[in-house]
């Protein structure tokens, strides 16, 4: 009696069995579906993000070619002249000696300076200058320029009465802005512990026979004395609307011991300007201005006060 009624419910597990399957297998073929849908769309935008990155790479230009560096017209490589500093940092109404520098400070000054002006050729106008074949030529106590704009710094301090040094710097002055064309201009400074000048508003004048003849009145009426200190007139010289050129710079004793420094110092705040020096005398203090010379690219000749250099 027991086994029977054991079978009906062995015959209902098997029923129940069957409809669980019969309901489960359509549950896990649809929820295979729906997984093949998600990772369909898990992987499409990731192979759609991969073929844009290989289309960009494909679709970049190659990076132009590096330009040639050779300089043309030739092997030589530019003339490299100390510059820098802004040329209108000096004030035009100071005309008082600027803060000392030092030989240090000097050297300092002309490699913080930088690349500014560093490939300037000679003059140092707007146009015009030593070496580019422009401008006009004269010459001063035998040393020849070239440029549209000059400047005189020349000695007037008491020694300068002796063997008549003065008259001939002066004449030598004249004979030189005569030889110029009217085109280009001068700047004449006669320096002692200070200096003095025909303009002091615009320093450098046209070389016309009117300005020569007023520079010949001014200058006879001009007396030595006093000490020898040319930075006075270099600050004035550089603190024009105007660079000058070339700078014709003459003294017959010692300067004080930084003005070569403060001059150097003045000619680097813009494109280089030629200093060329003439020691006027065997009492001149020769080292400075042969270094004056040496580092702007001018020359230094020595002068004897009775005859040609």
């Amino acid at each position: 009696m027991p086994m029977e009624r054991d079978e009906p419910t062995a015959q209902r597990r098997v029923s129940w069995i069957w409809v669980g399957l019969a309901v489960s297998l359509p549950l896990h073929a649809l929820l295979l579906a729906i997984l093949s849908l998600f990772e369909v769309r898990i992987i499409a935008p990731q192979a759609r993000a991969e073929s844009e990155v290989e289309y960009a790479l494909l679709d970049l230009q190659p990076l132009d070619a590096a330009p040639d560096a050779t300089v043309a017209g030739g092997d030589e490589s530019p003339e490299v002249r100390p510059a820098g500093e802004d040329r209108n940092a000096a004030d035009p109404t100071a005309f008082g000696l600027p803060d000392p520098t030092g030989n240090d400070r000097g050297e300092a000054d002309a490699v913080q300076a930088g690349a500014e002006g560093l490939f300037s050729s000679g003059g140092g106008g707007e146009s015009g200058g030593l070496g580019d074949g422009s401008g006009a030529a004269t010459t001063f106590f035998g040393v020849s320029g070239r440029g549209r704009r000059y400047g005189y710094v020349v000695d007037k301090s008491g020694s300068m009465g002796m063997q008549g040094r003065m008259q001939r710097a002066k004449d030598e002055i004249i004979r030189s802005i005569s030889a110029l064309p009217d085109f280009a201009s001068a700047c004449i400074t006669l320096f002692d512990d200070n200096f003095s000048t025909l303009d002091r508003e615009r320093g450098f004048l046209k070389c016309r026979d009117d300005t020569v003849a007023r520079y010949r009145q001014w200058i006879s009426q001009v007396a030595q004395g006093g000490g020898t200190n040319p930075v006075p007139a270099f600050v004035f010289l550089f603190s024009r609307p105007e660079r000058p050129d070339i700078v014709f710079f003459m003294s017959d004793g010692e300067i004080p011991p930084d003005a070569a420094d403060e001059i150097l110092r003045l000619n680097r705040r813009g494109p280089n300007t030629v200093i060329h020096c003439i020691a006027f005398g065997q009492a001149a203090a020769t080292a400075p201005l042969r270094r004056i010379a040496s580092e702007t690219g001018g020359t230094f000749t020595v002068a004897t006060p009775g005859g040609a250099p």
